[in-house]
């Protein structure tokens, strides 16, 4: 009963209604109206097509040198790109290095004028900490493209490879090294770089006073203090009185440092400026020049002196092999103990690490230091050699390639 007079009053109210406004249509349904202003018009091939519209007007300044790396010209026959440390791209374009920076992988070069070279103004931030999309270079065998990144902050931070400051992104941020970043209006940002792990992008105007600085420095070969070095730690700081620097653990012996540094040290000062970090001093041994003075502030036992180094020449011998591996014999076990690692060296792309005991050389057992380097020095160099070492309580087998 109560059913059959709900839907009679509707019935009713309903023919009342139609009698009072016979001249007025009828409502529209809102719910479209409202969708249409909460849908984003934009399509992913609309996208695209933006994407590729802003490609083209930045390809003639973008050279891809290989499947990773991207440079941009600073003017018609120079370009400027990354090449991380211990790597070289494999460019089919006939680039001459006018300059490298062996500390950040910044290298300068000299190519072929462009045709035409489009004016690509640089980018001035009005807040680091707005969100952003940017759009990222990516090579590939195809060509140079781009990808939108979206980058929630930028924080600017402090580094040992630059004197202006970088800008860190947040962790999730996908950036790999050498990356080019520019604004959706084609304005440049900055190069992408890691900087003590962390995805860091130098501003271009950074990068391009880095580029000037490198080209102003006169051509020298690289030099070496023989000094190995780690971060200190709070109990190392304590043992020593030292409020910050770096701790010697190696100290070759016949290079500059021998019998004026010795293991354990503490090396607080470079030229006059405190040494914070162990990048600080990285950076500052990865520039240095053979033949050049270096004032270091060493303390030893407590007591703090000067210690003046002059910088010996790395060897580049076409005869010498660049193993970058120092070994001693392994103390109360059977085999080479390795006790330095340098650098982007045919030992450290074979992933020997300090500590390493060498227990097989080629076909030599429990080989002592110097089987291992003469068996080394005297491998066909199109080769590898076969190495086995154990690491803790890992035995592991590793070749190198001389």
């Amino acid at each position: 009963m109560l059913l059959t007079a709900a839907l009679v009053a509707i019935a009713v109210l309903w023919l009342l209604a139609r009698i009072r406004f016979q001249g007025m249509p009828a409502t529209p349904n809102p719910i479209p109206a409202v969708l249409s202003q909460i849908t984003s018009s934009a399509r992913y091939d609309d996208l695209a097509g933006q994407l590729n519209q802003l490609r083209l007007r930045l390809q003639p300044a973008l050279i891809g040198l290989d499947v990773s790396a991207v440079a941009i010209r600073l003017r018609d026959d120079l370009i400027v790109t990354l090449v991380p440390p211990g790597t070289s791209p494999a460019t089919p374009f006939a680039a001459t290095v006018l300059a490298a920076d062996p500390a950040s992988g910044l290298v300068v070069a000299r190519l072929a004028a462009a045709a035409s070279m489009p004016q690509v103004p640089p980018w001035t931030p009005r807040r680091l900490d707005q969100p952003r999309y940017l759009l990222a270079t990516e090579a590939s065998p195809a060509g140079v493209s781009l990808r939108p990144v979206f980058v929630g902050s930028l924080h600017a931070i402090d580094s040992a490879l630059f004197t202006a400051h970088v800008w860190r992104v947040p962790a999730q941020t996908e950036l790999t090294p050498g990356t080019l970043l520019f604004t959706t209006d084609a304005e440049l940002v900055g190069l992408a770089i890691a900087d003590r792990g962390v995805s860091v992008v130098v501003p271009i105007a950074a990068v391009l006073a880095e580029a000037d600085r490198l080209l102003t420095l006169p051509s020298a070969s690289r030099g070496t203090l023989g000094i190995d070095v780690q971060a200190m730690s709070p109990a190392i700081a304590a043992a020593t009185g030292a409020q910050h620097g770096v701790v010697v653990t190696f100290v070759a012996g016949d290079g500059p440092a021998a019998n004026l540094v010795v293991t354990g040290d503490v090396i607080e000062a470079v030229n006059g400026r405190a040494v914070t970090t162990l990048q600080h001093w990285s950076v500052r041994i990865a520039r240095l020049s053979a033949g050049e003075t270096l004032a270091l502030g060493v303390r030893h036992r407590g007591e703090l002196r000067d210690i003046g180094l002059v910088a010996a020449a790395v060897s580049n011998s076409p005869d010498s092999v660049p193993l970058g591996l120092t070994l001693r014999v392994a103390r109360g076990r059977i085999g080479a103990e390795v006790v330095r690692i340098e650098r982007a060296s045919a030992a450290d792309r074979a992933g020997l690490e300090p500590g390493d005991v060498i227990t097989l050389v080629a076909d030599v057992p429990a080989p002592t230091p110097a089987q291992v380097m003469r068996a080394l020095a005297t491998a066909d160099r199109s080769g590898p050699v076969l190495i086995a070492v154990t690491r803790g309580d890992r035995h592991l087998v590793t070749t190198v390639t001389p």
